[in-house]
C-alpha cells in the first residue's frame, strides 16, 4: 500500500501570536535602549542633568487605576438590575477578565466572550451578562463619539497642522468608523426590523460569494443578537436614573484614561494644556483602535508620537511613550492577569445568583408559614 503524505498544517495563530510578541518586545527594547530612550533618561536624572516629577508619574498611575475601577462599577450597576444579590467582587472579576483578554487579543475581540464565560461560571445568567455588556458597549461608543466630536470641532485646526498624510488617512478612517458604528447602534436600537433585513441580505450575499459558511446559522445568531441589543437598549432608556449614572461614570472613566498622557507630560514640563491633551488622546484612541493587533501595537506608539510629539523634547519622547504604554497597556495586563483564570465550575445544575435568592425567599416564606401553623 502506498502511504499518503500527510499535509503539513501551518499554525497560523501560533505564528501570529509569536510575531505580535516579538513586535512588542522589539518596541520595548527600542524605547529602553536606543538613543534618547529610558536608560539614557535614567542616567541624566541620576546625574542631575534632567528633572522628572515623580508626583505626576504617580498621578498618571492613579488616573489609570481610576479608569479600571470605574469599569468594574459600571458592570456592577448593569448586572445588579437583573441579578439581585450580586456581589461587587463578582463584577470586579468580570471586569478584570475583560481587561486582560481585550489587551491580549486582536482588536480586543476576546474580552466580552471571556467575560460572559467567566460570569456565567460565577452564577450570573449568560443572557444577563450579554445584555449588560451590550448596554455598556452602547454607552461607551456614544461617549467616545461625543469626545471625538468635541476634539474635532474645537481642535481641528490645531491637530491638522500636526498630521502627515498617513495620520490624516488613519484619522479620517477612524472617525468614519465611529460614525458607522454609531449609525449601526442607532439603527439596531430603534429599527430592529430594518437592521435584521439588512443583516440577512448581507449574510446571504457573502454566502453566495462563498466568503462565509452556515449562512442560516449565522442569520439566526444575528437575529438573536439584534433582539437582545434592542431589548437591552429599551430597558436602559426606561431606567433614567441608571442611564444618567452610567453616562456620567463613563465620561469620568474615559477622562481619567485620557489624562494619563497629560500627567506624564507634566512630569517633564509645565508647558502643556490639559484640554489639548485630552482631545489629542481621543485622536490617539480612535487611530490605534483601527490596528488589528493586541493593544493596537505600532499604531498606538506612532499616533502618540505624532499627536504628543510637540509636548516632549527629543530626549524625553521615547521615555514618555514607554511610560504611557507601561501604565495603560502592560500595567493593565499585569493587574488583570491574576483574574484571567477559569472561575467556578461548568455545571448545568449550578444555580444562578437570582435563583439562589429566590430559593432563600421561598425557604423564609415556608418557615414563616410553618410558625403560624404551629401557633
Amino acid at each position: 500500500m502506498v502511504k499518503q503524505d500527510k499535509k503539513i498544517r501551518i499554525p497560523w495563530k501560533l505564528l501570529f501570536n509569536v510575531a505580535v510578541i516579538l513586535l512588542t518586545l522589539g518596541m520595548v527594547a527600542y524605547f529602553v535602549f536606543s538613543e534618547g530612550g529610558f536608560i539614557e533618561l535614567i542616567n541624566k536624572i541620576t546625574s542631575g542633568k534632567m528633572k522628572v516629577s515623580p508626583g505626576w508619574v504617580t498621578a498618571a498611575v492613579f488616573a489609570h487605576l481610576l479608569n479600571l475601577s470605574i469599569d468594574a462599577v459600571i458592570i456592577y450597576l448593569f448586572l445588579r438590575e437583573t441579578t439581585p444579590g450580586l456581589k461587587f467582587k463578582t463584577a470586579l472579576i468580570g471586569s478584570m477578565v475583560g481587561q486582560f483578554f481585550c489587551a491580549v487579543t486582536p482588536s480586543s475581540t476576546g474580552g466580552q466572550p471571556m467575560q460572559i464565560l467567566t460570569l456565567s461560571r460565577l452564577g450570573v445568567k449568560a443572557s444577563n451578562v450579554t445584555s449588560a455588556l451590550i448596554q455598556k458597549f452602547l454607552v461607551w461608543q456614544f461617549t467616545l463619539a461625543a469626545y471625538c466630536t468635541i476634539a474635532i470641532v474645537f481642535k481641528f485646526q490645531f491637530f491638522a497642522q500636526k498630521l502627515d498624510a498617513a495620520m490624516w488617512t488613519l484619522t479620517i478612517i477612524g472617525f468614519l468608523a465611529q460614525l458607522i458604528m454609531i449609525g449601526i447602534l442607532l439603527l439596531a436600537s430603534f429599527a430592529k426590523g430594518i437592521t435584521t433585513r439588512i443583516a440577512r441580505g448581507l449574510l446571504k450575499f457573502l454566502g453566495k460569494l462563498h466568503i462565509i459558511k452556515d449562512v442560516d446559522e449565522r442569520i439566526n445568531g444575528v437575529v438573536v443578537s439584534v433582539e437582545n441589543f434592542h431589548e437591552s437598549n429599551k430597558a436602559l432608556n426606561k431606567n433614567k436614573t441608571l442611564l444618567v449614572k452610567v453616562y456620567v461614570l463613563t465620561a469620568i472613566q474615559m477622562t481619567s484614561f485620557f489624562l494619563v498622557p497629560f500627567c506624564i507630560a507634566r512630569s517633564f514640563t509645565p508647558d502643556c494644556s490639559m484640554f489639548d491633551m485630552l482631545c489629542a488622546q481621543s485622536y490617539v484612541n480612535m487611530v490605534s483602535s483601527l490596528m488589528p493587533l493586541p493593544g493596537g501595537s505600532g499604531a498606538a506608539e506612532y499616533s502618540f508620537s505624532v499627536f504628543f510629539g510637540s509636548y516632549f523634547s527629543e530626549e524625553t519622547l521615547k521615555t514618555a511613550i514607554l511610560l504611557w504604554r507601561t501604565i495603560t497597556y502592560y500595567g493593565t495586563i499585569l493587574i488583570s492577569m491574576p483574574f484571567a483564570q477559569i472561575h467556578g465550575k461548568k455545571d448545568t445544575e449550578k444555580k444562578t445568583v437570582t435563583e439562589k435568592v429566590k430559593d432563600s425567599e421561598r425557604q423564609q416564606g415556608a418557615a414563616v408559614s410553618g410558625k403560624k401553623k404551629t401557633v
